[in-house]
């Protein structure tokens, strides 16, 4: 099965145009062009991200359109990751990626996790600046308010190392629909 959804900044200028095969792997393909409020300055990266049956990470590619820095991660399912071919102990630990620039990162801890209503969890991510291609080490909280079925869920997600928080409305393939603030859906 394969969804395509287009993402628009709600709080800036910006979009993304997401392709997703729910195949094993699962395969997360995006495009997303902006504008780095801090700077001013416009942004394209590409965005490919490759997850095992379970949701679990194995791969993460981000490229900078049309510039040479980029990103790849690779998982090995046991806790160590490689960031463009070299060890990255750094990250050791992490089992999910949130790339900034982007919602769908949010779909992976919400469908890896087997949620019960009213259950939170905090998790290890790779965290990904795509303005400045760097990854880092950093804790979430989600919490189930409630749980995914047929008809979508609804999740809260909290930045540990921020007062940042969110509720988080998804379909049914925990795709984001609404990230106040942030991200609204389009299309479909």
């Amino acid at each position: 099965m394969e969804r395509r959804v287009v993402w628009e900044t709600i709080d800036g200028i910006g979009t993304e145009h997401l392709t997703v095969e729910f195949d094993d792997p699962i395969r997360a393909d995006g495009v997303v062009v902006g504008v780095v409020e801090e700077t001013t300055e416009p942004f394209r990266v590409r965005y490919r991200v490759t997850c095992d049956e379970s949701w679990a990470v194995q791969r993460v590619e981000i490229d900078s359109l049309g510039e040479e820095a980029g990103i790849e991660l690779e998982h090995d399912g046991g806790g160590d990751w490689t960031k463009n071919g070299e060890s990255a102990p750094e990250l050791e630990g992490c089992r999910d990626v949130d790339i900034a620039v982007t919602p769908f990162t949010n779909a992976i801890p919400i469908r890896r996790l087997d949620w019960n209503p009213g259950e939170s969890a905090t998790i290890s991510v790779v965290y990904l600046n795509v303005s400045a291609m760097t990854a880092e080490a950093v804790e979430q909280r989600y919490t189930c308010l409630e749980p995914l079925d047929s008809s979508g869920g609804l999740f809260r997600y909290e930045s540990v190392d921020s007062e940042f928080t969110a509720e988080l409305p998804v379909d049914s393939d925990g795709l984001v629909l609404d990230y106040p603030g942030l991200f609204r859906r389009v299309h479909p």
